[in-house]
């Protein structure tokens, strides 16, 4: 006898996998390779292990949630962020941030040279819209 299970969310989302057995597996692992032009680009690419996307069934009030159908779910557990990937999205925020000020600063600056030329304008860009 084989069950059901339906994978919710991550990169198999939606898609329904007969299981061998009659008890639902306590996760469900499915492996995830690159996209086929990073595969051909790079060499080495089939000699590191190949990534995994980890799903956990769903529990509904102690039970295992089930679909319409029949079919056990199971969510997308997705990986932790490693301290490395924490410190690279910390960066690229603060580096975001940055650019965004800047723009602001060159934005005002341009307002200014606008409103020498027409001193009708009002005093902040921004008075426009409001």
């Amino acid at each position: 006898m084989s069950i059901t299970i339906r994978l919710v969310g991550g990169p198999a989302d939606g898609r329904a996998i007969p299981v061998s057995g009659d008890q639902a597996p306590p996760r469900y692992l499915i492996p995830t390779p690159p996209p086929l032009t990073e595969f051909l680009s790079d060499p080495t690419a089939g000699l590191t292990p190949m990534p995994v996307a980890e799903y956990e069934p769903i529990h509904e009030s102690g039970w295992l949630s089930r679909a319409d159908d029949g079919a056990y779910l199971y969510r997308h557990r997705p990986a932790p962020i490693t301290p490395e990937a924490r410190r690279a999205l910390e960066n690229a925020r603060r580096r975001a941030e940055a650019a965004e000020e800047r723009r602001a600063a060159e934005l005002d600056e341009a307002w200014q040279e606008i409103r020498r030329e027409r001193p009708h304008f009002p005093t902040d860009w921004r008075g426009l819209f409001f």
